[in-house]
């Protein structure tokens, strides 16, 4: 089924926060490998950094979710961005030791698989209207 127009508004706003979130979550994994930190720790770091940034962009511009903060909303949203960070730490594992890619790349890759993971959990069960 195809988004309706109000789907692809919010695909395109979190797209965009995305694009935040990404840049802020690749300089501190950058910052962090080029200070010696083990790749899987950095990438983790970054993550986690972007995560800070994403949240109060998509609940109030990408979703224009208003309400008062509650602990489920919360809640759904860690669960959504640990199983990502779950999926980045092993597709970064695998990429770089197994496929034998550069860490910054392999990093940028997982930013990509992960994208989709967190827009339909943000987008289908922690801001659901």
């Amino acid at each position: 089924m195809p988004l309706q127009r109000e789907g692809w508004i919010h695909f395109i706003r979190f797209l965009i926060v995305g694009g935040i979130s990404t840049a802020v979550n690749y300089a501190v994994f950058y910052i962090l490998l080029g200070l010696g930190l083990q790749y899987q720790w950095a990438s983790a770091c970054g993550f986690v950094a972007g995560v800070l940034v994403g949240f109060p962009l998509n609940k109030a511009w990408t979703y224009g979710d208003s309400s008062r903060m509650t602990a489920a909303v919360l809640y759904s949203y860690i669960a959504v961005y640990l199983t990502s960070l779950i999926i980045n730490i092993a597709a970064i594992t695998m990429l770089v030791d197994f496929a034998r890619i550069e860490p910054r790349i392999a990093n940028f890759v997982t930013i990509i698989i992960t994208t989709m993971t967190n827009f339909l959990g943000t987008k289908f069960w922690v801001f659901r209207k």
